[in-house]
């Protein structure tokens, strides 16, 4: 007995399932194994030449999870060190276990009385993915190979795909960049989806609740709570919403798959990564390449397609009615009854009957035998053999239309147009399930009364080697586009699928003056003028409608699928899912913040949302992964002015500590409250933060937040114009910070400083850029969390980078007598693949060219002295863009991305300062 038919015994009462494994039985127990049913103990697998390892592939990829319940985890991972750890007790279920439940389910039919009423094999299944942000959280830098996946979010697609509606909020990304994709960017990014099948909704349920306590805090469930599919009840099991048998022809991977005739076959690497049909592996000339990790795994794309079922069961009502303008030939005898005509029409949308028979094959008439039959209801093509007017070397849709969904998603015979390996490298094995209620009476009444329909539709995943190959060439290059499938050397425009497809978006436009006499089919070729007198061309087919007669049935389509989002992730196999549990988070270094906080009068709110604020940011550090909450330790210095302007206290300093509590115990004791003129005594706060007992290998970050400058650079009404009473020079001690490896940051609290003092704006922006440090608008109080994290995790990365290239930048300025650009250029060139975090916020500021070069002053002034001060110029005009007088909060966004050369400039400044 060969495999084939040992394995079509094997699965007989499987026989609704498109995906049967091809497995082999020992030669010596084969027949054995059939005439008992004992096919556990003895199947084993095809011997494999150059096919996936099962036993690598997570499970649902290949042969699809048998499920009557199926629940997605979309969730966000809040610490990766815990999230490994979570990572490396979960049990992703295999290729190869599923083959296992089949065979389970097999057999229990098999020995049952009534195999429709086996009793039910209890089974739950897991698999896990990751977006391309996820992978990025957790580390995985290196690119897959697929162009789109490793550069785009879905959300940057949603118009490309043609989605016009809103989508649920969890698959709404903040900045979506349709442009140059925004992966980088992990703001309100899911970061991964763990699928959960099973027998049964009880068993789904608690399998997601386990698995979901399994990962605990270290992820958060998007939406709160699983997106929930479920199998319909009977009498519509297996069907979807509109009624039609759903996955009834799927791709069979040669080698892996059982084969039935017309079932179109593929190679494994058109689903499997690595394989032969890998587009990425198979073209020697591609500028990518997949890395190892990636073999066995695969691209998931998830979409929730939300169906109007009532209008369209009123669409197919209303035009059922005219069957004899769309039945092939015009009539039949006997003439189609209300329900048979209904049927046809909504047939000729998807191509086949809601059974699952063939149109190509039953074009008049549905045949519930055929559907039933394996063999049969794909064993057919669309060739036009019993009409002599139809040639049968042409594409024809006599019996189906070039529209039909299946057709258009899933062509067949397109040759010579079109080659058959082209079509093969298009596919997608299809998965999910129905979610929403059933319909009720009471819901078509409400709905008649002009309430919305509830909602409900699909759940549609899929899986493909290959995004642009599959997915996308789907989407767009088949149900998208008007002239697929192609059937002629010259351009026929056919329609959009009536399911996938949408509406096009038209430019209202009117032609004035008489038209030729054309004829539907006819090539038009338009020269417009605009109102503005810009001249443009339309070439294109005419559609004629004579005056009076009614469009053809069903036109136009109001089409009856919205998407409302999804996600592009990748599926790892078992082996790189086990690398990436086990990997170790490596401390990068330790890392020691300070808080240097104006206490004076008007500072409270800012020192309140500090204290607030800090729970979150030791959470947001420790969730990256790169340091434990032992790894931080959190100062804090409080600062007003010297007597007579304040009689209060100059500094108060808190030293280090890793007990966040205490932290937030000192700032809720830390009271805003005197100053004397504008200037405050931040040169002193500089001093403690120098002398703030740094640990040498933590990464060092000081936060001067102040709404005030400080005293002797120029400022009108400085009680001490000279500078600091204690000579507590800010120009020297900033240099004192760079050299010692602090990062200082200052957070302006706008419109503030800029509206009431003309000096400060220049002066910490040009002081921060000593130390590698960012000069940043707190414009708003809330965005507080922002601009901490953001700025932090940017230093970390560059910090790094200083440690590493130190020495080598060091001696490149020293024995080639290069300058700072030159070592940068060259620095760059070799880390430009290196993917550090970018926080980058909008600019509130006006361009200003004296401010600049005010700037620059400061930026190379060694001292504080006559020297410096002599070059500062007054600067005229509003400092603050005048959306930003008043406050305002400006878009800013942290992710991790390809080093830029500013940055890359930034490292060789720091690493040049560190060593004079």
């Amino acid at each position: 007995m060969d495999n084939h038919q040992y394995s079509l015994d094997l699965y007989k009462h499987l026989g609704s399932r498109s995906l049967l494994p091809l497995v082999s039985p020992p030669v010596s127990t084969a027949r054995r194994a059939v005439a008992t049913g004992n096919f556990l103990a003895t199947r084993q697998s095809v011997p494999t030449t150059d096919l996936p390892d099962l036993n690598n592939v997570q499970g649902d990829v290949i042969f699809l999870f048998p499920k009557k319940a199926e629940n997605f985890v979309f969730f966000r991972i809040n610490n990766t060190t815990s999230f490994r750890t979570a990572l490396q007790s979960f049990k992703p279920t295999t290729a190869e276990d599923v083959k296992d439940h089949l065979t389970s389910i097999a057999v229990a039919k098999a020995n049952a009385t009534d195999p429709s009423n086996a009793p039910i094999v209890d089974i739950s299944q897991y698999q896990i993915a990751f977006s391309r942000a996820g992978m990025y959280y957790l580390g995985v830098n290196e690119d897959t190979g697929d162009v789109r996946f490793d550069q785009r979010c879905m959300s940057d697609d949603k118009q490309f795909l043609g989605d016009q509606r809103y989508w649920d909020p969890i698959f709404v990304k903040t900045n979506p960049d349709p442009v140059n994709g925004s992966v980088h960017d992990d703001t309100g990014a899911l970061h991964g989806v763990i699928t959960v099948a099973a027998s049964s909704p009880e068993t789904c349920t608690k399998a997601s609740n386990d698995v979901i306590s399994l990962f605990g805090s270290s992820i958060t469930v998007a939406g709160g709570k699983p997106v929930e599919g479920r199998a319909r009840p009977r009498p519509f099991k297996g069907h979807e919403h509109f009624g039609f048998k759903d996955g009834v022809s799927q791709p069979c991977l040669r080698g892996l798959v059982v084969p039935r005739p017309g079932q179109i076959q593929v190679d494994p690497g058109v689903i499997i990564m690595g394989y032969p049909g890998d587009p990425v592996r198979d073209d020697p000339t591609a500028k990518v390449k997949r890395p190892a990790w990636t073999k066995d795994g695969t691209m998931l794309v998830f979409r929730k397609l939300e169906q109007s079922v009532i209008p369209f069961e009123q669409y197919v009502e209303k035009n059922g009615p005219r069957w004899r303008e769309f039945i092939p030939g015009g009539n039949i005898t006997p003439a189609l009854d209300k329900g048979e005509a209904e049927g046809l029409f909504a047939a000729r949308l998807i191509g086949r009957w809601k059974s699952g028979a063939p149109l190509a094959k039953c074009p008049f008439r549905d045949d519930k035998v055929m559907a039933h039959d394996p063999d049969r209801r794909n064993d057919f093509d669309y060739v036009v053999s019993d009409n002599p007017n139809i040639s049968r070397f042409e594409p024809s849709d006599y019996y189906c239309p070039f529209t039909a969904h299946t057709r258009k998603t899933a062509p067949r015979n397109l040759h010579p147009y079109i080659d058959a390996k082209f079509l093969e490298s298009g596919s997608i094995v299809r998965g999910g399930l129905p979610y929403g209620g059933e319909v009720t009476d009471q819901e078509r009444r409400d709905v008649a009364d002009g309430k919305p329909e509830l909602p409900r539709g699909l759940l549609f995943n899929c899986y493909m080697s290959s995004l642009d190959s599959g997915f996308v060439r789907q989407t767009l290059g088949y149900a998208g586009n008007d002239y697929w499938p192609i059937t002629s050397l010259v351009p026929q425009k056919k329609g959009q699928d009536p399911v996938l497809g949408s509406p096009p978006v038209y430019t209202p436009a009117q032609v004035q003056g008489t038209s030729p006499s054309v004829k539907s089919g006819d090539r038009v070729d338009l020269q417009l003028t605009g109102k503005d007198g810009t001249t443009f061309e339309v070439s294109g087919f005419a559609n004629v409608t004579p005056k009076g007669a009614a469009p053809p049935p069903g036109e136009p389509n109001p089409f009856f699928v919205t998407s409302r989002g999804g996600e592009y992730f990748f599926v790892p196999s078992v082996s790189t899912l086990n690398s990436w549990a086990s990997a170790t988070t490596t401390t990068t270094s330790k890392l020691d913040i300070v808080f240097a906080l104006d206490a004076t009068g008007s500072m409270q709110v800012y020192i309140d949302k500090v204290r607030d604020t800090l729970q979150t940011l030791c959470e947001n550090l420790v969730g990256t992964g790169k340091w434990t909450a032992g790894d931080l330790r959190f100062g804090l210095i409080a600062f007003r002015d010297h007597p007579p302007q304040d009689s209060t206290y100059i500094t108060r300093q808190y030293p280090f500590d890793s007990d966040v509590s205490a932290v937030k115990a000192n700032l809720a004791n830390l009271q805003a409250d005197g100053g004397g003129d504008g200037p405050e005594a931040q040169c002193d706060a500089f001093a403690a933060v120098v002398k703030a007992g740094w640990r040498d290998e933590a990464t060092k970050v000081a936060i001067l937040i102040t709404d005030s400058p400080p005293h002797g650079i120029g400022e009108d009404e400085d009680g001490f114009p000279g500078g600091c009473p204690l000579q507590n020079d800010p120009i020297r001690l900033v240099n004192r910070m760079a050299k010692l490896g602090i990062t200082l940051h200052v957070l302006a609290c706008e419109p503030t400083l800029s509206m009431d003092f003309s000096t400060p704006l220049d002066f910490y922006k040009g002081i921060v850029q000593k130390t590698g440090g960012r000069f940043l608008p707190l414009s708003d109080v809330n965005s507080l969390i922002s601009l901490f994290t953001g700025s932090i995790l940017e230093t970390a990365d560059l910090d790094a980078l200083a440690v590493k290239h130190g020495a080598e930048v060091c001696a490149q300025a020293k024995n080639q007598q290069a300058s700072s650009s030159d070592i940068s250029k060259s620095l760059y060139g070799r880390l430009s693949s290196a993917n550090v975090n970018s926080f980058t916020v909008e600019d509130i500021y006006a361009a200003n060219a004296q401010g600049d070069q005010n700037v620059q002053v400061w930026l190379n002034a060694e001292q504080m002295d006559s020297k410096t001060t002599s070059q500062i110029k007054d600067v005229t005009g509003f400092r603050l863009k005048s959306g930003y007088r008043n406050g305002g909060t400006p878009a800013m966004s942290s992710k991790t991305q390809p080093v830029s050369l500013d940055q890359v400039e930034t490292v060789v400044r720091m690493c040049l300062a560190r060593a004079t």
